[in-house]
């Protein structure tokens, strides 16, 4: 009886014991630690962050996804940019895009996730061969060819990029028939977000490209900004990591403004090239832009006299040019409306070797251009 007893009294004392003593008996519960990915905001995005490139975005604008391709303002002369379904008249690719040159000769296309080029031999396009030496991409879309026909730009899905697309560039080797080892573009063109369809116009000196960054489902934003001759990068002397943070981000173009001169002059370039109309020649000899406010027209008119011979050479070239275009197309109409099946056979190859010498001259002139305009503008 007293054991029974002890233990009713044990049991009363517990129950009257204060609810304060009772909680501190209780083991508090172990919090768990946050996980790492609510510290870091995006490794890849941090690691970029100090080579974030200093551009100058002119506008930007939000459209409806499946227009976006309406907001790139690219004249005849930078080439075609247009739906995959559109050009080959099909219904299975939806989503995927093709880049036509200025000479509507040669085309770089997406299919199923991969990029492939094709030349126009008469009136049908070749076979299309795959781009090799790209990289590992799970997918691949949005190709966009520069004028020196080398320089390719797209956009693609990898375990190195930021998230969603980001958009590459890659460089094709002649010798080796393949493209170098593409390289992510970086910031600020790239986010977390799926950003893609990099082009530019090199006459007028604008760029776009398009993100779904900070946009609602089916919403797009189309950016458009001042393409760089050489890579510049912000300086972290100059400006806090937390500003070059937020251009990185885009947060707000105006910030990239500067002064407003470069944007203005920009804005009006993309003006006059959307008002579409035919320039006149400048009466003289010949017509060369040294820059947006100098024109040259004669060989007198330049200060480097070795630019002298070279503008000559760069006319000669300019004439071979035109006649070589001028024969390519009668072949091309040839091939297409008379030819015989054996004179296909013979023509075909022919013509492949026209149009690989025809671009090659094409890359020979822009580049020597580009030659007399840097040593004539070093006079100015």
């Amino acid at each position: 009886m007293r054991r029974y007893r002890f233990i009713i009294l044990l049991a009363v004392a517990v129950i009257m014991m204060p609810a304060g003593a009772q909680k501190r008996k209780a083991k508090a519960p172990v919090k768990k630690k946050a996980p790492l990915v609510e510290v870091v905001e995006n490794t890849k995005f941090e690691e970029m962050l100090e080579a974030t490139q200093q551009i100058i975005f002119i506008d930007s604008v939000v459209v409806d996804k499946p227009e976006f391709l309406n907001s790139y303002k690219l004249g005849t002369e930078v080439g075609l940019v247009t739906g995959y379904n559109q050009f080959f008249h099909a219904d299975d690719q939806p989503y995927s895009i093709v880049y036509v040159n200025q000479l509507g000769n040669k085309c770089w296309f997406a299919n199923s996730g991969r990029l492939y080029t094709a030349d126009l031999l008469g009136s049908q396009w070749s076979e299309p061969t795959p781009l090799e030496g790209l990289g590992r991409f799970q997918r691949t879309n949005y190709p966009f060819m520069l004028s020196d026909g080398t320089t390719l730009y797209f956009a693609a899905i990898s375990d190195e990029g930021l998230g969603g697309l980001d958009i590459y560039m890659s460089r094709y080797d002649s010798e080796s028939g393949k493209f170098l080892l593409s390289e992510n573009i970086g910031l600020p063109f790239n986010s977390d977000a799926n950003d893609y369809m990099y082009a530019v116009d090199e006459l007028n000196g604008i760029g776009y490209f398009a993100t779904d960054r900070r946009q609602p489902d089916g919403k797009v934003c189309i950016y458009t900004f001042i393409p760089n001759q050489k890579r510049q990068t912000y300086s972290t002397d100059e400006l806090d990591e937390d500003v070059i943070r937020s251009r990185a981000k885009i947060e707000r173009i105006a910030d990239t403004w500067g002064d407003g001169t470069a944007r203005q002059e920009a804005l009006e370039r993309l003006r006059l090239a959307d008002q579409k109309e035919p320039q006149t020649k400048a009466k003289g000899d010949f017509t060369f832009v040294i820059s947006d406010d100098i024109v040259y027209n004669s060989l007198s008119d330049f200060r480097n006299a070795d630019n002298r011979d070279r503008m000559e050479e760069l006319n000669a070239m300019r004439k071979r040019y035109d006649e070589m275009a001028e024969e390519i197309e009668k072949t091309r109409i040839y091939y297409a409306t008379k030819a015989s099946n054996v004179e296909k056979r013979e023509l075909k190859e022919a013509l492949l070797d026209k149009e690989r010498f025809f671009l090659q001259l094409e890359r020979d002139m822009h580049q020597l251009e580009k030659d007399i305009r840097k040593a004539e503008m070093q006079l100015q």
